[in-house]
């Protein structure tokens, strides 16, 4: 009786737990949702004007002016029609710019920013609709 018992209990266990890799995985995935334009934007620009400081491309003055002018223009951004990119896949070119390891690559070279992994953000029509990642 206590055998059956204890089988019960455990096959009741084995049933109940969660699957390996499951774990949280109720359907909520907070990086499946659509990247936010403006703060990936301005991120991605600053980091290209830190990247391009770090190779020695520009002084500090370029790169503290660099980094605002690039904050002011991704305010006036949109995504491409039909683009929606992830938050995942625009934290993953982020991480590429921020990576050391792709210091000297040249930020249209990298893999995880390219419009197959991100879509292009683009200016509005009024101002001339000009591509710039």
């Amino acid at each position: 009786m206590i055998r059956r018992a204890i089988a019960w209990a455990f096959l009741a266990a084995l049933i109940s737990a969660p699957t390996p890799g499951a774990v949280g995985s109720c359907g909520s995935d907070d990086l499946s949702g659509t990247a936010d334009l403006v703060s990936y934007c301005s991120e991605r620009e600053e980091l290209i004007c830190v990247r391009r400081f770090e190779r020695r491309e520009i002084s500090v003055i370029e790169r503290d002016d660099c980094r605002r002018a690039e904050i002011a223009r991704c305010e006036r951004r949109f995504w491409a029609p039909g683009c929606a990119p992830t938050k995942r896949e625009a934290n993953a070119c982020l991480n590429a710019l921020r990576s050391l390891d792709t210091l000297e690559t040249p930020e249209g070279e990298l893999d995880e920013c390219q419009r197959e992994a991100l879509c292009t953000a683009r200016m509005p029509e009024t101002d001339g609709g000009i591509d710039n990642p």
